[in-house]
């Protein structure tokens, strides 16, 4: 098969996958399946670009959340969708806890598994189902939560061996490509129930949105890409202030610095300190910043999560573990987290 062979639908994604530098031409890619539409229609777009010398191996992975009764039923109806496209299939069943609320446990969970999978089957790319749908979705569910650039970005089209081909497709679009094709897939009970907020922004917000205003899920993808430039451009300039490492920065070339570069300084030194970005919030940063006022070369401590806290002494904001008995923050060393 050639590329001008392709459906219009799979020639889009293969136009999303060279436009966004997905993957290398002659890659493998491994695509986590769930059987639902969009992942359904996802492997059926890539096995064509397989077809067509696009890709050199597809694999798949269905993840058993076991949340549900007859979940189990899932992994067989991915297997035999896999079977008609000659794709192999990889099944792996975790355990979700309860840290960060279910959705967010079962993201984590799910993710771990893929990534294990890819190194089973030695596929360099994992690919997921997102549409410009879900990317809408998301810019909402941020906006409503009062997110800045970097939240209102949504979903990126790669992060690490992750990829998104189908984040230039509207959820429209999946469905009419498998009622075209005449491929069944499965429909997932949770994604009716109001009990999560993504789902009242799908079935309530977003209808309402299209109404008053219509292709606006295709301009709130748009914004995430245009925000998601400005980040970029925004966080290069923080990590010159804030190598990566680096737990401290000078005070003074920092208060000279944007306001937005600033607080992207800042949640560097976080993330260098913790090994992650979780729980800092916009209240820690801006009491973090608030040290700088006045030039002064030594201030705080002010506490941060976990029993961190930041400081300005020696002309530096830094940030350090925990409390000596005396009560000063303890710079942490090099390579701690």
């Amino acid at each position: 098969m050639k590329p001008s062979s392709l459906l219009p639908f799979e020639a889009a994604v293969l136009g999303t996958v060279r436009r966004r530098a997905l993957v290398p031409p002659g890659a493998s890619v491994l695509v986590a399946l769930s059987g639902g539409p969009d992942s359904t229609a996802l492997l059926r777009a890539l096995a064509a670009l397989r077809g067509a010398g696009e890709l050199a191996a597809l694999h798949a992975c269905h993840v058993d959340h076991q949340l549900r009764a007859g979940s189990a039923a899932d992994a067989d109806f991915c297997a035999a969708t896999c079977d008609a496209l000659r794709v192999p299939l990889l099944r792996r069943a975790v355990e979700v806890g309860a840290r960060g609320g279910l959705q967010e446990a079962a993201r984590r969970a799910r993710y771990r598994a893929l990534a294990g999978a890819a190194e089973a089957c030695g596929a360099a790319w994992i690919a997921t189902g997102h549409t410009l749908t879900d990317q809408a979705e998301t810019v909402l569910l941020r906006l409503l939560r009062g997110a800045g650039a970097r939240g209102l970005a949504g979903i990126p089209a790669r992060r690490g061996r992750f990829v998104r081909p189908l984040l230039d497709r509207t959820r429209r679009e999946v469905l009419d490509y498998l009622a075209a094709s005449g491929a069944a897939f499965l429909s997932d009970p949770s994604n009716a129930s109001p009990r999560f907020l993504r789902n009242r922004v799908r079935h309530e917000l977003a209808p309402l949105l299209e109404s008053l205003a219509p292709g606006a899920a295709r301009r709130l993808a748009r914004v995430a890409d245009l925000l998601r430039d400005d980040d970029r451009a925004l966080e290069r300039a923080a990590r010159r202030l804030a190598p990566r490492g680096a737990t401290a920065v000078e005070a003074g070339r920092l208060a000279a610095a944007p306001l937005a570069v600033q607080r992207r300084a800042v949640r560097r030194l976080w993330r260098a300190a913790t090994g992650s970005r979780r729980a800092l919030e916009a209240v820690h940063v801006e009491a973090a910043l608030r040290l700088l006022a006045g030039g002064r070369r030594v201030a705080g401590p002010v506490a941060l999560p976990g029993g961190r806290a930041a400081w300005c002494a020696g002309g530096r904001l830094q940030l350090g573990v925990t409390a000596t008995r005396r009560g000063f923050p303890v710079r942490p060393r090099a390579g701690a987290r």
